[in-house]
């Protein structure tokens, strides 16, 4: 590995300098609720990452998160309700990362942050099975470090709920799903990419993990509603996996919001989301032959 990187292969540009967030998406970030900088700094580094760990230490596996937000909201915090009922119901220990946002950290600062846990979590001899996850905009930011991985068996399996991974904006679905998707948009996905993108190319694989190559990829699992505006990019991710012979999950359940395991943690579709990623995570799809 070199500066906590593991092998890729996807190259990353070095870091770049962003900007600060305008007056209107700092009082979003104060109104969706957002992390305690005190608290943050008790939360334990891996990887120079501040992470938020949920579930019980000698747990049989790892599995890490990344929460969703659009790249510029959202705190490790406030997706520890779903890390909780996750850990308790696939025998797992949850690490949510705190990763830094846009526009202050834009592309490809996040998946950096990712690909450092990763390594880290990873290369141990002992090290138990990791799964990467995420959720919307963590959903992409999940499937671009699985996919830059040189070496994509490290990791045991991928878990992507709602993932938002084209940031063309360009699906059919954010049309069609627009008057029954009322938590995400054709507006706020192409304001949000500005944010994160801040010029770099939006057919990057490494910004449009969709358009990546998937050969190699663990199992992955997919949970999306048909009438959200995302409902193409699983489908069609899902179709891609199929033909990369990576072996795939997908649950699709119409009439939910975007990301409805999170946003509405105390819906039976949930619960069963939820069971459902844990059964994924349980199974060995290795096969007899391997």
């Amino acid at each position: 590995m070199s500066d906590g990187l593991p092998r890729l292969k996807y190259p990353l540009p070095e870091e770049r300098q962003g900007r600060e967030a305008d007056e209107s998406l700092q009082a979003r970030r104060q109104a969706t609720g957002i992390a305690d900088p005190a608290k943050v700094a008790t939360y334990p580094r891996i990887a120079g990452v501040p992470c938020l760990v949920v579930g019980d230490e000698a747990a049989s596996r790892v599995i890490v998160h990344m929460h969703g937000g659009g790249y510029r909201l959202g705190y490790a915090a406030g997706w520890a309700g779903f890390a909780a009922r996750l850990a308790a119901e696939a025998d797992a220990r949850v690490i949510l990362a705190e990763y830094a946002l846009a526009p202050e950290r834009p592309f490809p600062g996040a998946v950096l942050q990712a690909l450092r846990l990763i390594g880290a979590l990873t290369s141990a001899a002992d090290a138990p099975p990791v799964f990467l996850s995420g959720d919307s905009a963590g959903g992409g930011l999940a499937l671009a470090a699985a996919v830059a991985l040189a070496d994509p068996g490290c990791l045991t399996g991928v878990v992507l709920l709602s993932p938002w991974i084209d940031l063309r904006v360009q699906a059919s679905s954010y049309a069609r799903c627009a008057e029954t998707d009322g938590l995400f948009s054709r507006a706020s996905a192409t304001a949000a990419a500005g944010e994160y993108l801040q010029g770099w190319p939006n057919d990057d694989p490494m910004t449009s993990p969709l358009l990546a190559d998937f050969a190699g990829l663990p199992p992955v699992c997919i949970l999306a509603s048909s009438t959200e505006v995302l409902a193409d990019d699983s489908a069609e991710l899902a179709r891609l996996l199929a033909i990369s012979h990576v072996p795939v999950s997908l649950l699709m359940r119409p009439g939910l919001p975007h990301d409805w395991p999170i946003v509405t943690p105390e819906a039976a579709e949930s619960a069963h989301a939820v069971q459902f990623i844990a059964n994924f995570i349980a199974t060995d799809w290795r096969g007899d032959d391997r």
